[in-house]
């Protein structure tokens, strides 16, 4: 399959939410031939006026093709799709490429589930918009057999050219998608908490913005160290110790409980770092906080 031109290459797509749709709007704007199924006609239907084939049931889907992208909200909704429409005996021969959130329990049984069946089955994530999807922005995180993923190559190599593989386990690219997705909420959230606290103590937001943006080249150094410390066991050397980042967390609650903003962020914070002070960490880098994180490893 990896040295087929796209023109001769069919692939269908099962689930056309925004990302679903976006796959498919990608994949037929670079020649593939694309049949789509969703719940909702009317998605469909705005597809097939772009050029793709419309299916009236999942396993029209699955028969059309041998290659299935599968982008629905979560593994539940897929495995009532499969349940309801008996879908298990559509997927010998078949490829799954799966680009469904779900847990590691859900990952693996859903494994199971293909291979017991005589399918194949990549594995992945979209950490991107739709609109990046074939763009020099766009990025998929994915696992599967070499064999496999070689085979799927022209398929993703379209949604993404730099596509990764993050080998044989199925469960990697959960595991960091949603490792990705903690420090991206994280660092929104506070954002936008900071902005409540502007706002409510007469801070002109367009001030916030302009100060924000000039931190951003320090909190891209800072997330490289700490990753690199954890990485090398160098958490113990520090410019400001755990103990003064709770200290200074401390002062921004007593500001913002004074403004009367919620504090529910806050405190979460405050009671990561009273916990490394128990475990002895109080003089310790930021990146030491991994133990608590992790504290079996």
């Amino acid at each position: 399959m990896s040295n087929q031109n796209a023109s001769t290459l069919g692939v269908s797509i099962i689930g056309l939410g925004a990302m679903g749709s976006g796959i498919a709007r990608t994949l037929i704007e670079r020649g593939f031939t694309v049949s789509v199924w969703n719940r909702s006609r009317s998605k469909v239907d705005a597809l097939v006026a772009k050029g793709a084939i419309g299916c009236n049931e999942p396993g029209d889907a699955l028969n059309a093709n041998t290659h299935v992208i599968v982008c629905v909200s979560d593994y539940a909704v897929w495995q009532r799709i499969i349940q309801e429409n008996r879908l298990e005996s559509h997927f010998e021969d078949t490829c799954i490429i799966q680009m469904t959130t779900g847990t590691i329990d859900d990952v693996q049984a859903h494994a199971s589930l293909i291979h017991d069946n005589g399918g194949r089955l990549v594995e992945g994530a979209v950490m991107c918009y739709p609109r990046n999807l074939g763009t020099d922005e766009a990025a998929l995180l994915l696992s599967g057999s070499p064999v496999v993923l070689d085979e799927c190559a022209p398929i993703l190599s379209a949604l993404d050219a730099n596509w990764t593989s993050l080998g044989e386990d199925i469960n990697q690219p959960s595991v960091l998608s949603r490792s990705l997705m903690s420090g991206l909420t994280g660092a929104l959230m506070g954002l936008v908490n900071g902005a409540a606290i502007c706002r409510a103590g007469g801070v002109p937001l367009d001030i916030f913005l302009k100060f924000n943006e000039g931190t951003n080249s320090i909190l891209l150094a800072e997330q490289r160290r700490l990753i690199e410390a954890i990485r090398d066991g160098r958490t113990e050397e520090n410019e400001a110790s755990i103990k003064a980042w709770r200290e200074g967390n401390q002062a921004l609650n007593s500001v913002a409980a004074s403004l009367g903003t919620d504090l529910t962020l806050q405190n979460a914070i405050q009671a990561v770092f009273q916990e490394g002070g128990k475990r002895g960490l109080d003089e310790h880098d930021l990146s030491a906080l991994v133990d608590v994180f992790d504290p079996g490893h």
